[in-house]
């Protein structure tokens, strides 16, 4: 890590879910059944806080209420080593599947279970699936009115790309009801050839080559960007069920280069430094998270 001093705090953010949580498997794996699924997130989960701890990294991690009920633990030991906490929805439930009613219900319902197990106010939002569409921007109102100051739910590329909503690749203000703004930090892309190519994580680091990762967030950092990564704990688990009624595509989302994810982690957190949204945007000033990063 040597020089990594003066380098630019970049973010990593953790989409705290395990393996049968995920919409991949959805149509295989019901959600009455998943109180009957091995667990990996108790093994998961420590080895990744470990690695961080080891690289002096700090990450926001987005937590199912469903895993803070469950492993209120594990909630707060992630807030007890300075990592920043908020909700990723309260079942993996797309916006699109719930009415305002419904998501307002278990958006307060995660936010209080994830409050009670970390000992922190939940503050940020991140939509399964990055589900938060046009079509779905009525959940923004009811984000600010639960006091929700940031969401991290745009992928700006492919089918992803939602110009209506919002067409930034940087972090902007999505919209503003008077009381405060509700700021966006969309994951990273890469502009090559006139396209939006996703680099920032899951699938799409485990399958890009390490090269192309690295050239992509120093070529944000000479801009004066910070990027803004992501990763699952049950990506760094090759050892995890396997679902084999998926289709062969949702396997090879899910399952294909799992046995090199951590390496490739660690090399990740040697070559960048990386912290929280909060550690990067927070402002004392304004006590709101900011589109320009705090120097």
């Amino acid at each position: 890590m040597s020089g990594q001093s003066a380098a630019p705090l970049n973010v990593l953010t953790i989409d705290l879910e395990d393996w049968f949580h995920v919409t991949n498997f959805a149509g295989c794996i019901s959600r009455r059944d998943w109180r009957s699924c091995p667990t990996r997130l108790q093994e998961t989960v420590p080895r990744l806080l470990d690695l961080l701890d080891a690289h002096g990294a700090r990450a926001t991690f987005f937590a199912l209420g469903w895993v803070a009920r469950r492993f209120p633990r594990l909630i707060r030991r992630i807030g007890e080593e300075g990592h920043e906490l908020a909700t990723h929805g309260d079942a993996h439930r797309l916006l699109s599947e719930l009415s305002p009613a419904a998501f307002r219900r278990q958006l307060l319902r995660s936010c209080d279970a994830i409050e009670q197990a970390g000992g922190q106010r939940v503050l940020g939002h991140r939509a399964p699936t990055y589900s938060l569409r046009q079509r779905t921007a009525w959940a923004i109102p009811i984000l600010l009115e639960a006091g929700i100051q940031f969401d991290s739910s745009v992928f700006p590329f492919g089918f992803r790309r939602d110009p209506r909503l919002c067409d930034s690749r940087l972090p902007c203000v999505l919209e503003d009801h008077g009381s405060g703004p509700l700021t966006e930090y969309p994951l990273s892309t890469r502009r090559v050839a006139g396209q939006n190519i996703p680099m920032a994580g899951g699938g799409y680091f485990r399958l890009l080559p390490y090269a192309f990762i690295r050239q992509s967030i120093q070529q944000l950092n000479r801009a004066g960007h910070r990027a803004i990564m992501y990763l699952h704990p049950w990506e760094l688990d090759p050892q995890q069920p396997r679902v084999r009624t998926a289709s062969r595509g949702a396997r090879f989302r899910h399952y294909h280069h799992l046995d090199r994810t951590e390496a490739k982690l660690r090399r990740l957190l040697s070559d960048f430094r990386f912290a929280s949204i909060r550690e990067v945007f927070w402002s004392p000033r304004s006590q709101r998270y900011e589109v320009i990063p705090q120097q």
